[in-house]
């Protein structure tokens, strides 16, 4: 799906959707310089990280705190 088909499934801007997958925070697949999608199961990551994190913390991180918090979750989840 297209970061615009995510933001209305997720009911969020696409701004946001835009900042987070510019940040890696979210995952996504990168078929180009330009072009970025998500897929059935990226759809489900994001929503699994949103229940992990409250969105306060959200908020008040960086987006190199971001990073590495999602890359210690998938880690993690590698390891499970």
């Amino acid at each position: 799906m297209s970061p615009e088909q995510l933001a209305e499934r997720l009911g969020v801007s696409l701004r946001m959707v835009r900042e987070m997958y510019y940040t890696n925070t979210w995952p996504h697949l990168r078929l180009n310089k330009r072009t970025v999608r998500f897929t059935e199961h990226h759809y489900e990551q994001i929503l699994e990280l949103s229940e992990k994190r409250p969105a306060t913390l959200v908020r008040k991180t960086t987006s190199a705190q971001k990073a590495s918090e999602l890359a210690e979750l998938l880690s993690q989840k590698r390891l499970a």
